[in-house]
């Protein structure tokens, strides 16, 4: 069984948001599982509080920015597929700069999905899911930590991984059953 750690954007919960990238991040593929061919230097992002204060430990955005802590638990977890490149948040009305974030690029992307079993129509000659999305075990072997090719774009964890994270507090933050997506 396999989840997606997403952002749990369903709940009124009081968080900041990040907007946008920067014109170094944003020339970047974050979603296509593969190591940048330079290190990124770090990053200033802007973040709006107009909706909260609230800092969640996982901003699932264009670029994908994690907390330092859930990093280390990760990492903790046995997961090593992942570049992180510290970032400072900054919020542009109160001036203030928040630290302890990075953004993450997964390193691994497989076409794991199992047509049979998932909900999806074809889109462009390529399978568009809409539904429930069932992750073929023998296409992942032993990865723990990954994307893959024709899903929504989230990372992909195992239920190891999903149930050490869920015995921790974590701040917005959803682990959702890869067959309980909706398609959103």
């Amino acid at each position: 069984m396999f989840y997606f750690l997403r952002q749990n954007l369903f709940e009124q919960q009081n968080m900041v948001q990040l907007v946008g990238h920067t014109s170094e991040t944003g020339v970047l593929s974050w979603i296509a599982g593969h190591k940048f061919a330079a290190p990124l230097k770090p990053q200033s992002l802007m973040i709006d509080s107009k909706h909260g204060n609230n800092f969640p430990d996982f901003f699932d955005t264009t670029v994908p920015i994690m907390s330092n802590r859930l990093i280390a638990s990760l990492v903790t977890l046995g997961v090593d597929n992942m570049d992180t490149y510290p970032v400072v948040l900054h919020n542009n009305v109160s001036g203030q700069d928040v630290f302890g974030y990075s953004a993450v690029n997964v390193i691994g992307c497989i076409d794991a999905e199992k047509l049979e079993g998932s909900e999806y129509r074809l889109r462009f000659g390529e399978p568009y899911f809409t539904g429930a999305i069932v992750i073929d075990e023998l296409k992942v072997r032993d990865l723990t930590f990954f994307r893959t090719l024709y899903g929504p774009g989230f990372i992909v964890i195992s239920k190891n991984i999903a149930d050490a994270l869920k015995t921790e507090s974590w701040s917005g933050i959803l682990l959702q059953k890869t067959e309980d997506y909706e398609g959103v």
